[in-house]
This record gives C-alpha cells, structure tokens and sequence, in this order.
C-alpha cells in the first residue's frame, strides 16, 4: 500500500469503519482494521486503540470475488 493512501487521524470522518488504522508514522508499523465510535474513540474489537493514520478498505463485493 502507497504511502499515499495514509492520513493522519484527525482527518477521518466522524463514526466509520472498518478502516485499516496504524499506530504509528512509519509504513513498518503495526497495522490493524478498527473503526471509531460516534463519541470520537476508536476500537480495535472491543479494545480502545489510539491510532495515528488511517485508510479506507475498498468496498468489494463478496459474491462475485470482483473489487468494485
């Protein structure tokens, strides 16, 4: 994944995921899928994480195996 495709945190709209969220500046650090909660705290399952960066996941159709 492209450098790119990383934003810092703050940009990400309010109550979304799942996201790919990564606690940290380099491409080399831990990356995980979580989403944020309407109050603004974001989760990784049930536990409360503090990522640094986040990007979107592409949206896929599971049916037909094709990304849209």
């Amino acid at each position: 994944m492209a450098d790119t495709n990383w934003h810092h945190i703050e940009q990400a709209p309010r109550g979304v995921g799942p996201q790919l969220l990564r606690a940290g500046t380099s491409l080399n650090d831990p990356v995980f899928v979580g989403y944020q909660a309407d109050d603004g705290r974001w989760f990784f399952g049930a536990e409360e994480v503090h990522p640094t960066h986040y990007c979107l996941i592409p949206a896929f159709d599971a049916d037909d195996g094709v990304a849209a």
